[in-house]
């Protein structure tokens, strides 16, 4: 039996509202729901760890290509996404499919793999704010939306600084002139809808889009060796200020806001869920994430369970 979950809507101050459970303890395990990535598997497990110092039994579900649908389908408690991927899942669940708030949207998120499309025949895309309130709004049964963070896993495109300076380019609006002697590399699920949006929004159509393969181990490495000169990638990889590599601003909104927040179930959940999975959220800023995938990533990376260990510690939301 789920319990009742009263949602207060707080003063003029914050846009958050208050999620209050009317059961103090949880007396199941819960289980969270992650993409296959560095970063969903070190997101989920912070709140992993965080749910088991409070006395919380959690442990993280197999890794799957669209996480969000795990929780709302009942195979999983509790997903840490991004704001576009919620409310494109969400959107489509009966109650509120004749109420759709926008188009599907192009993203490069993992956990948005499964929505991602083209946005042709739509001005923009909602700004953040606007995918946090379009969210807030629907109808979500037994579900709850918790404190969103202050982190995100943007799409972007990056190039080299070389090339960025040669061609004096730092925004994509100013790609239209260069795009039909550059290559670009995004992963294969969103080849095919990229291209149309950058044609659509940048009137940039690429001498060849590739599909390359996500590598956590390696990220960009598919542009620093020259295979392409403009690479798809989400905003919290390290790799982008660790080689030196520069993010072409969006201007136009190409890419959709993905904000992480929680979705939770409210079946036998209890506050002490809820208040430990919110201390994580207030505490998740972006540059937060940016170190947490430098830690998961690359040659010397650690371990998902100390990476996560050490970030909770660092910030004092768990004891020695």
């Amino acid at each position: 039996m789920a319990m009742a979950i009263t949602s207060l809507t707080l003063s003029a101050c914050t846009s958050q509202p208050q999620v209050q459970a009317t059961q103090s303890a949880t007396e199941r395990q819960l289980v969270l729901a992650h993409a296959d990535d560095a970063t969903s598997t070190a997101v989920a497990t912070l709140y992993q760890q965080m749910l088991e110092s409070v006395g919380v039994k959690a442990k993280l579900g197999e890794a799957n290509a669209n996480p969000v649908a795990e929780v709302i389908a009942g195979k999983a408690d509790i997903v840490v996404a991004g704001s576009t991927s919620l409310l494109e899942e969400l959107e489509k669940t009966p109650e509120n499919k004749q109420d759709s708030h926008t188009p599907p949207a192009t993203g490069l998120s993992p956990q948005s793999s499964q929505s991602a499309g083209t946005a042709t025949g739509r001005d923009k895309n909602l700004t953040a704010d606007q995918t946090l309130k379009a969210l807030r709004s629907l109808k979500i049964g037994e579900l709850a939306l918790l404190d969103s963070t202050e982190a995100h896993r943007d799409g972007v495109l990056i190039t080299t600084a070389s090339i960025s300076a040669a061609k004096n380019i730092n925004n994509l609006a100013q790609l239209p002139e260069y795009c039909s002697d550059l290559e670009f590399g995004v992963p294969e699920e969103f080849s095919a809808s990229l291209s149309a949006e950058l044609e659509t929004t940048y009137s940039c159509i690429p001498a060849r889009v590739l599909p390359v393969t996500p590598n956590d181990k390696a990220p960009v490495q598919e542009l620093i060796t020259n295979r392409v000169q403009v690479l798809g990638i989400t905003s919290e990889s390290a790799a982008i200020v660790d080689n030196g590599l520069v993010r072409l601003q969006d201007s136009e909104g190409l890419f959709s806001p993905q904000t992480l927040l929680p979705l939770i179930t409210t079946n036998e959940l209890g506050q002490d869920a809820i208040d430990a999975i919110n201390k994580v959220s207030h505490a998740l800023k972006q540059d937060d994430l940016i170190e947490l995938n430098r830690a998961v990533t690359g040659q010397d990376s650690l371990p998902v369970e100390i990476a996560a260990a050490d970030w909770l510690l660092e910030r004092n939301l768990v004891g020695k």
